[in-house]
């Protein structure tokens, strides 16, 4: 991989974990805001702004984007385009940030069917999904049969989001079942942003798995 793919791959990643981290929020503030309210309108406007880029902007918003902006608004969003240019795949270009709107998608669906215990999926988009990137893309060497991860990366991950689900849990057993699951779903699972936290969050229903917020 060139240097500044790796770059920008490395860039996108960083994203990815501080946009996983932000979908924690909801959940912190739960006792003043409903999580579930929160991620609905969330998912909403993803929904709405994915519509935007496959389909292209309505004739309202179309004519807005001729009006002139103050110079500070046209410095934020030429900064926010560059930055854009620089962390969007190719399959995002064609056809839209499929990847936060599946985020979104996961996360959602995991509260509402096992309410608080989507926490386990949040964390495990920050680690096993990640983490492990940030691992495979700069150390990674070995790849995993039928995967795009590697073996690095996906050990980083898995070591991680155990040694924090132990320390939150207490139990290093229930830990490595929701850990392994939640790796085999980054690397097989499709569209991980879906898989990785609906699969981890099931597996720690199944298990009788504590709340890990609140």
């Amino acid at each position: 991989m060139a240097v500044s793919s790796r770059r920008n791959e490395l860039l996108r990643k960083l994203i990815h974990i501080l946009f996983s981290s932000v979908l924690l929020i909801p959940m912190i503030v739960g006792d003043f805001l409903d999580p579930g309210l929160v991620y609905a309108v969330a998912l909403a406007v993803g929904g709405w702004i994915y519509s935007v880029q496959v389909k292209g902007p309505p004739q309202w918003l179309r004519a807005g984007m001729q009006i002139p902006q103050p110079r500070g608004v046209e410095i934020v969003l030429d900064s926010f385009n560059r930055l854009v240019s620089l962390v969007e795949r190719d399959y995002e270009r064609r056809a839209g940030w499929l990847g936060a709107l599946s985020g979104l998608v996961g996360v959602t669906s995991s509260y509402f069917l096992f309410g608080p215990l989507a926490s386990y999926g949040i964390f495990a988009l920050i680690l096993t999904d990640g983490l492990s990137s940030i691992v495979g893309i700069s150390l990674g060497r070995i790849r995993v049969p039928m995967a795009d991860g590697t073996l690095e990366g996906t050990t980083a991950g898995l070591l991680s989001y155990l040694a924090l689900l132990t320390f939150l849990t207490g139990d290093p057993y229930l830990s490595a079942l929701v850990a392994v699951s939640a790796s085999i779903a980054e690397l097989y699972g499709g569209e991980d942003n879906i898989a990785v936290p609906i699969v981890s969050t099931l597996v720690a229903f199944l298990s009788g798995a504590p709340s890990l917020i609140g």
